[in-house]
């Protein structure tokens, strides 16, 4: 009976599961890739992935459908020259709009990256934030009084697989230029999603994978590849709950 590592990351309405075989063990009647070292060119890509998918589990683990997507802009002829002084321009917008949260009672959450153009030219701020409308705060109105050094741009969070875009972006934002303008934030109060690990003891996992009764396998998540150090399969995909099931379980599927 083979062995293989169930990875779960419980976002509440959401859950990833990651799966894997360790060590030498595998599937009964695998074939697989040779074991190699890993290139340069492997660890980075790896590193980034991971990265990407962890940013992607805090904005579905703190931010939800109607929260923000928020570009902040400058004028033209305004634009800082250097990185410094753009990072000193965010810094002031978050302290400012935490000071509002904070008068209200609520707590700021926030991801945030800087980026700017090919050319050096056109340089922007953006930002994952929630959207509240409630005890003298409102999301939107605030932000256009306190980003005072030009444009702003809103886009809801919406569809399932806008979140994983979202995060592959701030990360490969931040990863592209060496020059170093390009750096990923966040507030401290983000919660982190529950991980639990497990051992399966069955010949291979379900491909496609199964959701539980209650939830649903999210389109486009599904992922089979082979690890490029061990040559092993491995599988991940995203499950969400349905809306309004009565089904309280949060974990993966059975096998």
């Amino acid at each position: 009976m083979a062995v293989y590592r169930k990875v779960i990351y419980d976002m509440g309405v959401v859950v990833q599961i990651e799966k894997s075989y360790p060590g030498n063990f595998g599937a009964p009647g695998e074939k697989r890739s040779k074991k190699k070292k890993p290139t340069p060119e492997d660890v980075r890509r790896q590193n980034e992935r991971n990265r990407w998918r962890k940013v992607q589990r805090l904005i579905l683990m703190n931010f939800g459908e109607g929260d923000w997507h928020l570009i902040l802009k400058y004028r033209p002829g305004e634009r800082p020259e250097t990185y410094e002084e753009a990072k000193a321009h965010r810094k002031k917008f978050l302290d400012r709009m935490r000071d509002a949260y904070r008068k209200a009672g609520i707590p700021f959450k926030w991801i945030a990256v800087t980026e700017r153009g090919k050319r050096g030219q056109v340089l922007h701020h953006h930002l994952v934030i929630q959207d509240i409308r409630r005890d003298g705060i409102d999301t939107v109105k605030l932000v256009k009084k306190l980003w005072t050094y030009g444009s702003e741009f809103f886009s809801a969070l919406y569809e399932d697989g806008e979140y994983e875009k979202l995060a592959e972006y701030i990360v490969k934002a931040e990863t592209k230029e060496e020059s170093g303008w390009c750096t990923y934030s966040r507030s401290r109060n983000l919660e982190e999603p529950v991980k639990t690990v497990e051992k399966v003891f069955h010949k291979r996992w379900r491909n496609p994978p199964v959701a539980p009764e209650g939830w649903y396998v999210v389109k486009d998540s599904v992922y089979n590849g082979e690890n490029p150090v061990t040559g092993r399969p491995f599988q991940h995909y995203t499950i969400k709950k349905l809306i309004n099931t009565r089904s309280g379980k949060k974990e993966g599927d059975s096998g």
